[in-house]
């Protein structure tokens, strides 16, 4: 089972400029700050993208995109089309879920993804091994 993203996809490490420019093919990006950061968000009728740029690159991207939430088998094709579309799906793994969360990493892609269960959003974070 497959499932075709609506959703742009724009790669950590892009430039802030590319990723707005991504963004405006949707509407009008939209500036968000909260204390720890800040984001460009852009809302669709078929869902809703946010990019957070830190040093004029894209460190994270959250994608709240309703494909798929009517089931559970909906909600995991979604979950492993996203994860695809940062990594090669063989090399995630699903470390951390404590019933509300599911914390992916991919040490090959270095990227990470946290999935929101109740809320079914995703965010993708760079990621280093502690060690490194």
């Amino acid at each position: 089972m497959t499932t075709d993203l609506a959703t742009p996809h724009i790669p950590l490490g892009l430039s802030t400029e590319q990723a707005v420019a991504i963004l405006q093919r949707f509407g009008i990006p939209l500036r968000e700050e909260s204390e720890r950061e800040y984001c460009y968000r852009v809302e669709t009728p078929l869902f809703s993208i946010a990019v957070y740029p830190e040093d004029g690159v894209i460190r994270s991207v959250l994608y709240d995109d309703p494909t798929g939430r009517e089931t559970d088998q909906g909600r995991l094709t979604k979950v492993n089309a996203y994860l695809n579309r940062y990594g090669s799906l063989t090399d995630w793994e699903c470390r951390l879920d404590n019933g509300w969360m599911h914390y992916w990493f991919n040490p090959i892609a270095h990227a990470q993804m946290v999935y929101g269960l109740h809320k079914d959003v995703i965010r993708f974070n760079p990621y280093r091994e502690a060690n490194a």
